[in-house]
């Protein structure tokens, strides 16, 4: 008679390797409800002009990459919301959250790009972010673009389009 020997699952490896990998997925690709809720105290401090509470609670989630908090303290930047006025910073944190993705914040890149605000002014660059955005599923980057392109070359133009798409290519969406 042939006998066999009962692993229980979370003694055997396999099982416990597995396990590992599914936490890890989950803490990747599940962010845990306390970054939401700092996230969501640092938009409410931001609506209540609690500048302070802002940056404390949005700071250290730009700093992991979280790019809706980025582009939040762009726009403080950008305004001088609780902080100095400050373009160059702005244009950081636009640039920061435009790399995750974030379509306002796309926008908003091409908007200083337009103006030439923390940057040198640059049609091509504007147009670039704008259809990046509008790409994206920004209403404003599409009707930036409509506005910007009446102000360019086709050769300006062309070439605005052939920098986007290969920085979208570069740059799949998160």
């Amino acid at each position: 008679m042939k006998s066999y020997q009962y692993t229980h699952p979370i003694l055997n490896k396999r099982f416990c390797v597995s396990i590992r990998f599914f936490i890890l997925i989950l803490a990747t690709f599940f962010p845990s409800p306390s970054l939401a809720n700092q996230f969501q105290e640092g938009l409410d401090a931001i609506h209540e002009t609690n500048y302070e509470v802002a940056l404390k609670k949005l700071l250290p989630l730009a700093a992991t990459g979280h790019s809706a908090a980025q582009y939040n303290l762009g726009v403080m930047s950008e305004w001088g919301n609780g902080v100095p006025k400050d373009y160059a910073e702005a244009l950081k944190w636009y640039k920061l959250s435009a790399e995750g993705s974030h379509k306002d914040a796309q926008n908003n890149l091409g908007a200083m790009y337009s103006k030439g605000e923390g940057v040198e002014q640059s049609f091509v660059e504007a147009f670039k972010w704008f259809v990046i955005s509008s790409e994206n599923g920004s209403e404003a980057g599409r009707k930036n673009i409509d506005i910007l392109e009446k102000r360019m070359t086709s050769e300006q133009i062309t070439k605005a389009r052939t920098l986007a798409r290969k920085w979208v290519k570069r740059h799949p969406r998160k």
